[in-house]
């Protein structure tokens, strides 16, 4: 529950600190006192929204905090999963800076607004006038008979599988999506890779293809050059190789006699054996390189395809184009794989849709079952909050698509007199009467709301005498085990409280200020009795304000 509350530099609010206690707490005040200042104020520590015009100093930080207390919740994991030291009591903190910035810690440690919502809303429930429309809200409905019926986790199952069947589907229709724009490139990347199979590249073939064409063209030049080598060595009559014999043959003839010739006729014998040995390999060389027109004739057609191949595919070597053929083989794969994925994506997604169907279908069963029980304990209760010819109704359909909620669809509907029809509640009940019954539903399945605190914002709005003593009763039973804050303006409601507030404005000499106060017996006394009869309070209002705080 909420154990405190710190405001300040907020609205009208120049400082403020009230301390709260369980059961029920009356908030009252003159119009334009100040009472939404506090719900906005509470509404901005739970995760609301808000900007610099909230300043009431433009020049200082406004900062709202709340103590709240966590007995028996068991949230402990909301904190674990958010990273959060669990203490108790737990400290809420948001400041608003002059430019407009926002900051929120829970206990000391920096939060988003996403989490101080998440935790905030399983402390307090806040039901302002305008959150009567949730009545006519379909899907408002089915929470409300859910938690009336207390089918939670009924409906925690479906959720599950919905979820499950969900995420399903979508990975199914995103591989469809996907698969379709594969397969309008299917017939092109088909042709592409046939065509590059047919051409059987092989990494090195277009530098090695290129040498040997120049080879081809040229082996005439070499044949004749190699030939003029081989005669100028070895086979002219003046050949080389003769004509250094002869040399060889001369010098050999004077070593007897002429020692000093020793060294140069073995250089001389050296150069004739290497260059008999290069005549040797130059003739090999010659007898290996032959005209081929039909292979060099294949040759050009292979390296036009090549050429052609990589113009076509605007890369630059036979390499890229290899790549490019394992890349479409891949692609081609890709399809046939996302083909099998969708099938026994399609095959667990029937299997999950049986489950969803017997989920939904136990889940919409117990619903009807509470129909009526709901129907009848809300039609008595607004009976006795001054409609005797009350009748309230749920009306079902079921629907052939899968959601959130399951496959129904309920609409409130209610008559307010006798022997007439009821109708959708949105075209036939007034506000009080929408106040009245959505208190009613409130106090049904305040039992099963697993929340501390709950907030009315003049939920006993167009109502007043003997129906406003019974609201005030009503609101009195939903207190029980919990703490209600009710901000109202009725004195009949206001004397039902276990304690009292006063919301009120003063002035200094500067501006004007909103503070709140928590009244003692004498000063409640005083407040019912200036609700009851206006600023002049006569000896008449304060015995009947006597009479309703002995009567609650």
């Amino acid at each position: 529950m909420l154990i405190s509350l710190s405001i300040r530099n907020y609205a009208l609010i120049t400082s403020l600190d009230v301390e709260f206690r369980s059961g029920l707490n009356m908030i009252t005040g003159e119009t334009g006192a100040g009472k939404s200042i506090l719900l906005g104020a509470l509404s901005l520590l739970l995760g609301s929204r808000a900007d610099s015009q909230i300043l009431k100093d433009k020049n200082q930080k406004c900062l709202v905090e709340g103590s709240f207390d966590l007995t028996g919740l068991n949230i402990q994991d909301l904190f674990i999963r958010n990273d959060l030291d669990y203490e108790n009591p737990t400290i809420f903190r948001r400041e608003i800076t002059p430019q407009g910035k926002s900051r929120a810690f829970i206990n000391d440690t920096p939060v988003t607004l996403n989490v101080l919502r998440d935790i905030g809303v399983r402390l307090v429930d806040i039901h302002s006038q305008h959150q009567n429309l949730l009545i006519h809200d379909p899907v408002y409905a089915l929470h409300v008979v859910d938690q009336f019926g207390r089918l939670q986790d009924l409906r925690n199952q479906y959720s599950i599988v919905f979820e499950k069947y969900r995420q399903l589907k979508l990975r199914v229709n995103q591989l469809q999506e996907k698969l379709n724009r594969a397969r309008s490139d299917q017939d092109y990347l088909e042709f592409q890779l046939t065509q590059l199979d047919e051409a059987k590249l092989s990494a090195d073939e277009q530098e090695e293809l290129e040498q040997e064409q120049l080879l081809l063209e040229h082996s005439g030049d070499i044949q004749s050059r190699l030939s003029e080598s081989v005669e100028v060595l070895n086979e002219s009559e003046i050949s080389i190789l003769t004509r250094l014999k002869q040399l060889m043959t001369g010098l050999q003839s004077i070593a007897p006699f002429y020692p000093e010739i020793d060294d140069s006729a073995s250089r001389l014998q050296a150069v004739y054996i290497e260059l008999q040995d290069l005549s040797g390999e130059l003739s090999h060389l010659q007898n290996k390189v032959e005209s081929d027109p039909d292979r060099l004739r294949w040759i050009i057609e292979r390296l036009d395809l090549i050429n052609t191949l990589e113009k076509k595919h605007q890369v630059s070597s036979v390499g890229e184009l290899i790549e490019l053929q394992v890349s479409y083989r891949e692609r081609l794969k890709n399809i046939q794989n996302s083909d099998d994925e969708i099938i026994t994506l399609r095959a667990e997604l029937e299997v999950v849709l049986t489950e969803l169907t017997r989920a939904s279908q136990t889940l919409s069963k117990e619903r009807k079952k509470t129909f009526p029980d709901f129907e009848k304990q809300v039609s008595q209760l607004v009976r006795e909050l001054g409609m005797p010819n009350g009748r309230f109704e749920v009306h079902h359909e079921e629907t052939h698509e899968f959601s959130s909620e399951g496959t129904d669809e309920i609409m409130f509907w209610f008559s307010a007199n006798k022997n007439q029809p009821a109708e959708e509640l949105s075209l036939v009940a007034s506000g009080g009467e929408t106040s009245r019954l959505m208190l009613s539903i409130k106090s049904l399945i305040s039992n099963s709301l697993a929340i501390p605190t709950v907030i009315f914002d003049e939920i006993d709005s167009g109502v007043s005498g003997d129906i406003a003593d019974k609201v005030g009763n009503l609101i009195s039973r939903i207190s029980v085990g919990r703490q209600v804050l009710n901000i109202t303006h009725l004195p009949q409601v206001a004397s039902k409280g276990d304690y009292h507030y006063k919301v009120y404005k003063y002035d200094d000499s500067n501006t004007t200020h909103t503070t709140m106060k928590l009244l003692t017996a004498d000063e409640r006394i005083t407040e019912l009795a200036q609700m009851l009869s206006g600023e002049n309070i006569t000896p008449e209002a304060i015995q009947n304000a006597r009479v309703l705080l002995k009567k609650s």
